[in-house]
């Protein structure tokens, strides 16, 4: 599984645990893990795992190591052995079990999984599925019962109802692109959005559809639809024009043109906001072959942008020089 998947679940998949169990062993592991001790954590949750299977906090822990290193069948192996003992936390083993199936690409396991955790994420999870099987009516009861739900979870099932209660057909159309991206169905997401962006009525909304999506596209190594999507802008959004040079430049990295790729970041440096560059950088290293475009592209300072940027694109010896303390550092220094 990707670096990117892993590092923006590990917080639902794990972290939430800590406080979960008092005993002595556990709480160990998880400051261990909380401090970015990954490899020590893990090696704590398998001890742990080994002495009780049926432990919910032990099977989570352990199945986080399978986890990390891409065995998400032992993953889910060690989550389901504790279903039958889980009691009252059987939805949240539920929901991690959605996870894994997430990260593994298999919809129909997520949606049983989702479905069978009860939960508003769950059905948020089963919503986008079904958007990107073209059930919009059932998406749009499964959202609705969620968005009564506070935080992160109740703001993606509004979003989603926005969309698809807008009386603009071209609107509507985006939820599936949306949810296709959500699902990690990114490639088909940017080629299926292009005409249906396009068709969105003349407004700022438009323009900021075009803007993202054409981000997405350039990321996604799709320059040619990130060009068009880039071309039927008429005015950026307020305050977004460096996005557009930063989307364009990027889109010369895909093509393969790195020096004239490098040279329009460069420009960039005076008139962008500093963080936006900085992953707009890092996005564009993902596209490029050739390890000198790779450094020049990114910052010498350590961040967690350009050290996955690194690692992705094959250079592990620059991704842990660039990794900052943490998470991310003990991953890329067990590899």
């Amino acid at each position: 599984m990707s670096l990117p998947v892993l590092l923006s679940l590990s917080g639902c998949f794990v972290l939430d645990m800590i406080g979960g169990d008092d005993s002595e062993a556990l709480s160990a592991a998880d400051s261990k893990l909380g401090s970015g001790d990954v490899v020590g954590a893990v090696a704590d949750y398998n001890a742990l795992y080994a002495a009780n299977p049926a432990s919910v906090d032990a099977a989570v822990g352990a199945a986080y190591g399978d986890y990390v290193a891409g065995d998400l069948a032992a993953a889910d192996a060690k989550l389901a052995g504790t279903e039958e003992g889980a009691g009252e936390r059987l939805a949240e083993v539920k929901m991690r079990r959605a996870l894994v199936a997430l990260a593994s690409g298999d919809t129909d396991a997520l949606r049983a999984h989702a479905t069978a955790s009860g939960t508003a994420a769950g059905k948020v999870l089963v919503a986008e599925v079904a958007l990107a099987d073209g059930e919009r009516d059932e998406a749009m009861g499964l959202l609705d019962e969620a968005s009564g739900a506070g935080g992160s979870v109740g703001a993606a099932a509004q979003g989603y109802l926005a969309l698809l209660e807008s009386d603009d057909p071209a609107v509507q159309g985006l939820a599936e692109n949306y949810a296709l991206w959500a699902l990690g169905e990114r490639a088909v997401a940017v080629k299926s959005v292009e005409e249906v962006v396009k068709s969105m009525p003349d407004d700022d909304r438009k323009s900021e559809e075009l803007l993202l999506w054409a981000g997405r596209a350039a990321s996604e190594g799709e320059p040619l639809v990130a060009s068009s999507l880039l071309e039927s802008i008429s005015f950026p959004p307020a305050g977004q024009a460096w996005r557009v040079h930063a989307t364009r430049a990027i889109i010369l990295c895909a093509d393969g043109e790195t020096d004239a790729c490098i040279e329009s970041f460069d420009a960039l440096d005076a008139a962008a906001p500093a963080d936006g560059l900085l992953h707009a950088r890092a996005t564009a290293a993902m596209l490029v072959d050739d390890a000198g475009a790779v450094e020049a592209l990114l910052p010498d300072h350590p961040n967690a942008a350009s050290a996955l940027a690194a690692s992705l694109s094959g250079n592990d010896s620059l991704a842990r020089e660039l990794a900052p303390s943490g998470l991310l550092s003990e991953h890329l220094g067990a590899r």
